[in-house]
C-alpha cells in the first residue's frame, strides 16, 4: 500500500506516459465522453433545426414548444459540465481524501444528469403528446441510466473501499 501511495504523491506529469493521458484529445475516457456530447449534439441541433415546421410545432401550446427547447438546452450544458468534470484531474497529496470528494462530486452530477434526462423525456411527452407506450419505454430507458450510474458510482465506491483497506503484510511477502 505504501509503494502504491508513494507512487501516487510522485506522479510526474512530464513523463511521456502521464503527459499522453493529460493531453485531452489522447485521453481514451474523454474521447468517448466527447464523441458522446458530439453525436447528441448534432442530433439535437438537427431536431431542433426542424421540428417547428416538420413535427407542427407551430401548431403545439407555447410551453410545449419552451420546455422542449429548454430541455435539451438543459442536457446539452449537463452534457459539457460533465465533459468538464471528467477533464479536471484529481488533484491532491491524500488519494483518500481525493477519492471521497471525487465520489460526492459523481453522486451530485449523476443526479443532475439523470434528472435532465428526465426533464427532456417529459417535454418529449408534452411535445408529442405521447401515449402510454412512449412513457412505458422513457421510464425503462430512464431506469437504465439511473442503474448505469449505480453501476459507476458502486465501482468508484470500491474502489475506495479498497484503499481504506489495511495491505495483509503476510500475504504481501507470500507467507
Amino acid at each position: 500500500m505504501e509503494d502504491l501511495l508513494g507512487a501516487w504523491q510522485s506522479v510526474n506529469a512530464s513523463s511521456p506516459i502521464h503527459a499522453g493521458l493529460l493531453r485531452e484529445r489522447q485521453h481514451p475516457v474523454l474521447k468517448k465522453i466527447r464523441k458522446q456530447m458530439v453525436i447528441e449534439l448534432i442530433g439535437f441541433v438537427l431536431f431542433l433545426s426542424v421540428y417547428y415546421n416538420f413535427f407542427d410545432g407551430a401548431q403545439k401550446p407555447v410551453y410545449a414548444n419552451v420546455l422542449l427547447i429548454a430541455a435539451m438546452g438543459i442536457v446539452i450544458v449537463v452534457n459539457v459540465i460533465g465533459y468538464v468534470f471528467a477533464k479536471q484531474g484529481v488533484p491532491g497529496a491524500n488519494v483518500l481524501k481525493v477519492l471521497e470528494k471525487h465520489l460526492v462530486q459523481m453522486r451530485i452530477y449523476a443526479i443532475i444528469a439523470i434528472f435532465a434526462r428526465a426533464l427532456m423525456m417529459t417535454a418529449f411527452v408534452v411535445f408529442f403528446k405521447g401515449n402510454a407506450v412512449v412513457v412505458v419505454i422513457f421510464i425503462i430507458l430512464l431506469m437504465a441510466l439511473v442503474r448505469l450510474w449505480i453501476i459507476r458510482i458502486r465501482h468508484l465506491k470500491t474502489v475506495y473501499n479498497n484503499f481504506l483497506q489495511p495491505v495483509d503484510s503476510n500475504a504481501k511477502n507470500g507467507g
